[in-house]
């Protein structure tokens, strides 16, 4: 569709640069708000006229509103009974498949999921109304994170077996982070409660930088985080990895904990599980005081003499009088005793370890990765400021992003992300003309007449008045 239009804008001095832009601004984003009115108007008037009125019989017109980078957007389109399927629709809405969170369209709502990763959400609503048409507030950006979040976790969840990704090797890690809690769900769990985080790759890709800086870097990564129960975990983190991932060419799966029960302990995981090694080195640094008996611990430790390490901390357990002491050796000893298997790491434990996908490009990793990717996926966006979350409120978030710190696409989202946003059809009844104060200003604009839709437009009345 092509458009030509002149703007008459009053040829007065400009005193000041920067208002002069943003009245220009403002003037056009109009404008822009009119025209797109105008074109779903007359479309909506092409659709009736070209439709089986035997079939769709009109029932009158009914407004609604979208709001877009533009502004809010409120234009009117006509309803319809279908006598076939017997129930109402709007024929512009199947035309043209409006998608929109909230009264707000796409393009909003992937601004706002793309910003919240790294931005609150007062600063977010502070940077779409200063830069964009539309007026929105930090409660309008919460209300758009929370659905798309669901939408998310809805997807996760009906997530089907349908990965494209084979791999003969499958690396997994896992841990923890600890979050505030508010309102209610602090009264019922506490103060604070771990969030679960696990990422999936299948090898690790070094790639040479500017200073010759060698960058690692997780190949197809996939992160999955919530507040839920071991066990639910468990299975949606199965489910995301099955819609990346071809599960059954897998042979060989590598997991790499801290040794805790929900990672560790899952007995229906068929992999060779292994404990992290800086959660195994700094339990010593933990546990034992005097810097000598440390260092030979680390030393049998390196040298994967495990039997002998045990049998030392044990000794040093019965040759102490000092009950804390003997208390920081037993803690050692059980935490390395419980995951004595798990101490060695894959590649030292005579299994064969098949080849990554490209071996010339894509390297076996060598595990450790977690630590810096909680503070990515969760740390950095969801600790500090003094913030505090519900359980709900927590996990949508969270969703948005391990979606955004993801690099592989489930094969399901290939195809288009707006298939998994449907809402029923927008009301202007339901939602105010702006969102917070909107813009008002008086200036004449003009088009040429070149389309049958713009001839209503006057040349000189103001964009108020019309």
């Amino acid at each position: 569709m092509s458009i030509t239009y002149n703007i008459e804008i009053c040829n007065e001095e400009i005193e000041d640069f920067s208002v002069f832009i943003e009245e220009i601004f403002k003037t056009v984003l109009e404008c822009g708000k009119k025209i797109v009115k105008d074109r779903l108007e007359n479309l909506d008037e092409e659709l009736m006229q070209e439709r089986d009125s035997k079939r769709y019989r009109n029932k009158g017109m009914r407004q609604t509103s979208v709001k877009t980078k533009l502004g809010t957007i409120e234009y009117n389109r006509r309803i319809y009974l279908d006598t076939v399927e017997k129930k109402h629709i709007f024929l512009l809405d199947e035309t043209i498949s409006p998608q929109s969170v909230g009264f707000c369209d796409e393009v909003i709502c992937r601004n706002i999921e793309e910003m919240i990763c790294s931005q609150s959400y007062r600063e977010i609503a502070r940077a779409i109304s200063e830069n964009t048409g539309l007026d929105i507030t930090h409660q309008a950006v919460w209300d758009i994170v929370q659905k798309m979040g669901q939408i998310q976790i809805e997807a996760v969840k009906k997530a089907v077996p349908s990965g494209s990704i084979e791999s003969k090797i499958l690396y997994e890690e896992a841990d923890g982070d600890w979050l505030n809690l508010q309102g209610e769900d602090r009264k019922n769990y506490g103060k604070s409660k771990e969030m679960k985080i696990g990422i999936v790759y299948d090898g690790v890709l070094y790639q040479t930088q500017n200073g010759k800086k060698i960058r690692r870097e997780l190949d197809n990564k996939v992160a999955y985080a919530s507040f839920e129960s071991a066990a639910d975990f468990r299975k949606h983190k199965e489910k995301v990895i099955a819609s990346v991932y071809n599960t059954d060419e897998i042979e060989l799966r590598v997991k790499n904990g801290d040794g805790a029960n929900w990672i560790q302990k899952d007995s229906d995981c068929e992999c060779i599980c292994v404990l992290d090694k800086f959660h195994r080195n700094k339990k010593i640094t933990e546990c034992v005081s005097d810097k000598n008996i440390a260092e030979n611990l680390r030393e049998l430790l390196l040298q994967n003499r495990f039997d002998e390490l045990l049998d030392c901390i044990e000794a040093y357990i019965n040759s102490t009088d000092d009950d804390l002491e003997k208390a920081k050796f037993q803690e050692l000893y059980h935490y390395y005793s419980e995951n004595k298997e798990a101490l060695a790491s894959y590649y030292d434990r005579g299994i064969a370890i098949p080849p990554t996908r490209n071996p010339e490009a894509i390297h076996h990793a060598r595990l450790g990765s977690m630590e810096g990717n909680v503070f990515t996926i969760i740390g950095n966006r969801m600790k500090g400021r003094r913030a505090c979350w519900s359980i709900s409120g927590g996990n949508n978030l969270a969703a948005l992003l391990c979606k955004h710190y993801s690099t592989a696409i489930p094969a399901s989202s290939e195809t288009s992300d707006c298939d998994t946003i449907a809402t029923p059809p927008l009301s202007a009844a339901k939602a105010p003309k702006t969102d917070g104060k909107g813009y008002e200003f008086n200036r004449n604009i003009s088009f040429s007449n070149g389309l049958k839709w713009l001839k209503s437009l006057s040349a000189c009345k103001s964009l108020t008045e019309l």
